[in-house]
């Protein structure tokens, strides 16, 4: 567990004043370090996460397509090879 003073001490070392301000008020702005708003960006209302999920959509579909088949002959070998020995 990291000591609390000994991070506020390099918090204030590493940050100016009007930085660490701006930041302590964008977090209360947000209520707090734990909580999240919804937040939705654009006319279209799409969350972050919604974004991120779209973009990475096509990448994992190119992923599988391109590893999974080589990982279930793999798994398949493997449970065979196990299966002829027992």
């Amino acid at each position: 567990m990291p000591d609390p003073d000994l991070s506020s001490d390099l918090a204030d070392e590493l940050l100016e004043p009007a930085t660490s301000a701006a930041v302590k008020n964008a977090f209360a702005k947000l209520g707090g370090p734990k909580a999240v708003p919804d937040m939705a960006l654009g006319a279209s209302g799409l969350t972050i996460e919604a974004m991120i999920r779209e973009m990475l959509r096509p990448m994992l579909k190119e992923w599988l397509e391109e590893n999974l088949p080589s990982m279930v002959e793999r798994l398949i070998a493997q449970e065979i090879e196990r299966a002829s020995r027992g």
